[in-house]
């Protein structure tokens, strides 16, 4: 079925087109790019994203893991039908499902925010268990009802994914961006969070013990990462930049302290090519993806 939606990238993530025959972990791009409501043009990170991975080393000294020894297959892309949200995330849900089914670890390049309640409802389809929980590394809470008059958009997903998931299964790191009525929803519905001001004071130490501790019931996770998360000084080219916001290496911190074989699935979201000078941010973007590759290879039982 998945193959359906599928089409060849003219990039392959690492540049490794070899053929895998039993792989752990699917690369899959997914060009999501009709509710961008400030600067729009992530349908083309997947691309650019890909183009990166191709620059950088592949041995990670935090996980001490060889990613070119790591069976990964990179699928292509999703075919997104741009305007329609709906079907956008059916298809998601269907294709993330299958992949999950079929015992591999989802790596996903987006694409807006959005996207990531196509792929916790793909999760949770694939799911034995009900105990599936969404971490999110973002400046803002995305925790609107609705903007600009749709429920389905960038600034609404952690609101729908709560209205699936419930308040104990939703976490959010670095936060710094969010309006009154939303400060009011996340308190009300008793959302953990932790602010990016949080991360630089507490120090990642304390933030991944809290966060730690918020996980301990959840037997599958769901990690998506919106780039924006990191201050525009080291991720300039993002949908939405925030000043003030956490740097690569606190983000990798958190992860390695975190990150065990509970992570089944990754999104890096938000990068937006056409901002993105010198492609800082989209090198960043496959360094984090294989970082968190690396580590969550490190903590799967042989």
């Amino acid at each position: 079925m998945k193959e359906l939606y599928i089409v060849k990238s003219p990039y392959i993530f690492n540049g490794m087109d070899v053929r895998v025959e039993k792989p752990l972990f699917a690369v899959v791009g997914i060009p999501l790019d009709s509710t961008s409501s400030f600067r729009s043009g992530c349908r083309f990170a997947p691309l650019y994203v890909r183009l990166a991975s191709q620059t950088i080393e592949l041995f990670s000294l935090r996980s001490l893991v060889n990613i070119e020894e790591i069976p990964i297959v990179d699928v292509g892309d999703m075919v997104i039908p741009h305007g329609d949200v709906t079907k956008s995330l059916s298809i998601i849900e269907n294709v993330v499902s299958e992949l999950v089914s079929d015992n591999l670890r989802v790596v996903i390049i987006g694409g807006e925010h959005t996207l990531s309640l196509g792929v916790v409802k793909g999760l949770m389809r694939a799911s034995t268990t009900s105990n599936v929980c969404f971490l999110c590394f973002d400046s803002h809470s995305d925790f609107r009802y609705e903007y600009l008059g749709s429920k389905y958009s960038h600034a609404c997903v952690t609101r729908r994914i709560y209205e699936i998931l419930g308040s104990r299964r939703v976490t959010l790191v670095g936060i710094r961006a969010i309006s009154h009525e939303e400060y009011r929803d996340l308190k009300n519905f008793n959302i953990r969070y932790f602010t990016s001001n949080q991360v630089k004071t507490l120090g990642v130490r304390e933030i991944s013990r809290n966060v730690s501790k918020v996980l301990e019931d959840c037997s599958k996770i769901h990690l998506s990462i919106d780039l924006d998360v990191l201050d525009p000084a080291y991720a300039p080219g993002v949908t939405t930049p925030e000043p003030e916001g956490i740097t690569p290496t606190e983000l990798l911190d958190i992860l390695q302290l975190l990150i065990d074989d509970r992570f089944t699935s990754l999104d890096v979201v938000e990068l937006t090519p056409t901002y993105d000078q010198s492609m800082i941010t989209s090198v960043v973007a496959a360094k984090i993806i294989n970082e968190v590759i690396g580590m969550i290879y490190s903590k799967i039982p042989t």
